[in-house]
């Protein structure tokens, strides 16, 4: 088998010849190669890609919105940083952004150090006014109800990044602590939206 020298010899050779290598296809061919050779490193460009939610996440070890995304991106970033639209895209949705973000730290989360005072505190019990809170909370934030997905989710990756920022438990309910409180999660809802509506 010819090693990657002779290889590229030959290459050389052909390419040189424009009878045998038209000069469009060398064109070609030279684009190519160069596009391969520059590409970075998959790793490389997913970090690049998500360093500035991850950094929101480290910083205030909360889930960001997309407005708070796109300030930060203005204010500090202009041009690096992917626009808040171009992540939901290629993630799918906002909270996948984060989490993709969140998991570039690795998989450690508050189930890794379960031994700590700061772990029981995160897995103490909620009152049904702090669930109803929590989904009023969401709907702040991010101005639309949360689905019980988004709920559980946002949760998640904010008591994961509280946790390693060493930031205050975010009491945002489990999907265990919502059944056992409320029953279902729709009940849950109406009576988050109930509470809105008689406050406003």
């Amino acid at each position: 088998m010819p090693d990657a020298t002779e290889v590229g010899f030959a290459l050389a050779a052909l390419v040189s010849d424009h009878q045998a290598f038209p000069d469009g296809a060398a064109h070609d061919l030279h684009r190519l190669l160069g596009h391969r050779i520059a590409a970075p490193d998959p790793a490389v460009w997913r970090y690049d890609r998500l360093q500035l939610l991850l950094n929101l996440l480290l910083r205030d070890g909360a889930v960001p919105t997309v407005d708070e995304y796109q300030a930060h991106r203005a204010a500090t970033t202009p041009g690096d940083a992917p626009a808040a639209s171009t992540l939901i895209v290629a993630y799918g949705h906002w909270l996948a952004a984060c989490n993709a973000a969140y998991r570039l730290l690795g998989r450690r989360t508050a189930a890794a150090v379960s031994h700590t005072s700061r772990h029981r505190q995160f897995r103490r019990s909620f009152t049904p006014r702090e669930i109803l809170d929590a989904i009023d909370r969401f709907h702040e934030r991010f101005g639309a109800w949360p689905h019980q997905w988004e709920l559980l989710e946002w949760g998640r990756i904010e008591r994961a990044a509280a946790l390693r920022a060493g930031a205050p438990d975010p009491r945002i309910p489990t999907a265990p602590m919502l059944a056992r409180v409320f029953g279902t999660y729709p009940r849950a809802l109406a009576a988050a939206q109930a509470q809105r509506h008689a406050h406003s």
